[in-house]
């Protein structure tokens, strides 16, 4: 290459690293305001190791209207390129394509770098230096064989041979000239003590508006073609559904066997006790015990009770009609006779002493007609709620094909259930099942709206009612309620009351209208008043719910004197609804 750095006009020139990926080369290009590329790549690097690199280069730089050409004297790279189909040259003078004798290998050249306040190819090209350069060790050893030797010691020697003499620094003034400037600066630290008093200070009031919910009801028609204002088109919707459930039975058809024992009958009664035929004798457990035949219990002698022992049987069911069967074959018990008052319970009774025996269960469910009745009343609750859903999912149908947010107009005027169609298997009737089926059908019509167009009545009316001084911060669209009051399911055309919510603050900020006003008053009334009368006066105001006061310097006891010191800052707990924005 040569020794002299050549030139090329209004070109650009990039180095390229030898680990630098195509990837982030490319970006470094992409924005460059040059059509003509320029790469200087030095030997074994990643860019000349494929010819895929250079084709994917040069197809992405292609896509961006730039022409790449190389700069390089790797020898491989030069084979590659021509591969590629990308010019190279092997030295500085671009004007010249590369020669057969140029593709040998030749000798690298260490490049002196661009400067670094324009990367133009007019400025001065790298060039090679005109000798190796000295390190810090060829210094110090060239130091050492000299005469006086290289070291601290010698260092800080001959510093303080070569150090000036110092001499007192001393400014003479003529008489009287001291005291007028200790005076002068004086009563300057006074003025500047009375202007910081003044201008200095500052407070800053952070105040949180007071808010409170606002709501706005308006009048909706909905009818087919709607034409004008707050009217909304009706989307008629219906569903029909199909049900089948099961259904218990409640009869009981016992035919097992019933268990019995001896109880013995305890009277503390002063009188014979006469109990007649089927006396109930009952166990905390609910289980009914029977005395076959009448008895007369013998009063109590003294502080002895009477006794009498005597056989029982059980009942077929217990006092909640579930079958005893087995579960009557129970052991020592005590009974209590419920035909009783509760006062006497105490003094006539029954305990059992041996194990009851003869108890089996064999207990069956029928199906009885009553059970009908309650399957089908069951069926139709059930029907008319599955058909309601079906009826939501077909107006979320309806709205995705006519591209609408489609909202059931959900009011007993207007959502109409057709008559459930129920079967209702009599033949079973009587029949040992331990449950059964019951199949039916419904069908349901209803009328859906437009719930966004909606909402945008609703908001505009409500931003259009704030009260001055206060701003909408919040519209709550979960609040939106509807009332019929006027449905004609013939024409499709209904009348109702919708009613939406919303957060309103007073205006606080300076810059509105209202914050403004608000913010002059407050200013006049607390300038030079003690914190505390401050934060106590703008407390009371009806626009606050919350002040906090600021001062500064941290130390001055009372608000500042000059309004345009006060700064008035606001809380505001929401932004301001903008109709446009937030409704359509």
């Amino acid at each position: 290459m040569d020794n002299n750095p050549k030139k090329v006009s209004k070109k650009k020139i990039i180095f390229v690293q030898l680990d630098e990926e195509i990837t982030s080369l490319f970006e470094r290009i992409e924005k460059l305001p040059y059509k003509d590329i320029y790469l200087v790549v030095p030997r074994r690097a990643v860019l000349l190791q494929s010819v895929v690199n250079l084709k994917i280069l040069k197809q992405k730089l292609d896509e961006v209207g730039k022409e790449l050409a190389l700069i390089t004297d790797d020898t491989n790279g030069m084979k590659l390129a021509h591969q590629a189909e990308v010019k190279v040259f092997d030295h500085w003078n671009l004007g010249e394509e590369v020669s057969e004798e140029a593709k040998k290998e030749v000798e690298s050249a260490l490049l002196k770098p661009i400067a670094a306040t324009s990367n133009e190819i007019a400025d001065d090209l790298p060039s090679r230096l005109p000798k190796k350069k000295a390190s810090i060790f060829d210094i110090v050893r060239k130091n050492r064989t000299s005469e006086k030797g290289f070291s601290l010691k010698s260092y800080m020697k001959g510093g303080s041979k070569n150090k000036l003499p110092s001499e007192p620094f001393q400014i003479t003034l003529p008489g009287g000239t001291k005291r007028f400037i200790g005076g002068l600066l004086v009563v300057s630290i006074a003025i500047f003590a009375v202007i910081a008093y003044v201008a200095l200070p500052g407070a800053t009031l952070s105040i949180e508006p007071a808010s409170n919910v606002v709501s706005k009801a308006v009048n909706i028609d909905l009818v087919p073609n709607p034409s004008e204002p707050k009217t909304l088109k009706s989307y008629p919707v219906t569903a029909s559904v199909e049900l089948t459930i099961s259904h218990n039975a409640s009869g009981v058809l016992s035919e097992g066997t019933v268990a019995g024992g001896d109880i013995t009958v305890i009277n503390k009664s002063n009188q014979d006790w006469p109990l007649i035929a089927k006396t109930r004798f009952q166990t905390d457990d609910g289980l009914v015990f029977r005395i076959q035949s009448g008895v007369t219990v013998p009063r109590a002698s003294g502080d002895t009770p009477g006794t009498l022992v005597v056989h029982v049987v059980a009942d077929n069911v217990d006092e909640n009609g579930v079958a005893i069967g087995a579960r009557g074959n129970i052991g020592p018990s005590t009974f209590f006779l419920p035909g009783l008052r509760d006062s006497n319970r105490e003094v006539l009774y029954a305990e059992s002493y041996e194990n009851f025996t003869g108890g089996t269960s064999d207990v069956r469910a029928i199906v009885l007609e009553e059970d009908l009745l309650a399957a089908r009343d069951k069926l139709e609750t059930e029907l008319k709620e599955k058909a309601l859903s079906a009826l939501r999912k077909e107006v979320l149908s309806v709205g995705n094909k006519e591209n609408v947010n489609l909202a059931l107009l959900e009011d007993s005027d207007v959502i109409q259930y057709g008559t459930a169609k129920i079967d209702l298997p009599y033949s079973e009737i009587g029949k040992a099942e331990d449950s059964f089926e019951v199949s039916g059908k419904i069908n349901i019509t209803g009328i859906a709206y437009d719930q966004d167009a909606l909402l945008k009545i609703l908001g505009s009316e409500l931003v259009n009612s704030i009260t001055p001084g206060k701003q909408l911060v919040r519209i709550d669209e979960d609040s939106v309620s509807i009332n019929v009051f006027q449905a004609d399911n013939s024409a499709r055309t209904y009348k109702f009351t919708a009613t939406l919510q919303g957060i309103e603050e007073y205006e606080i900020d300076p810059e509105l209208e209202g914050g403004s006003k608000l913010a002059k008053k407050i200013k006049e009334h607390i300038a030079g008043k003690s914190i505390e009368d401050a934060e106590s006066y703008v407390q009371s105001l009806p626009e606050v719910n919350k002040v906090e006061i600021k001062i500064w310097p941290v130390w001055s006891p009372t608000i500042p004197t000059l309004q345009e010191n006060i700064r008035i800052k606001s809380l505001s707990k929401g932004s301001v609804v903008e109709l446009e924005t937030d409704l359509q």
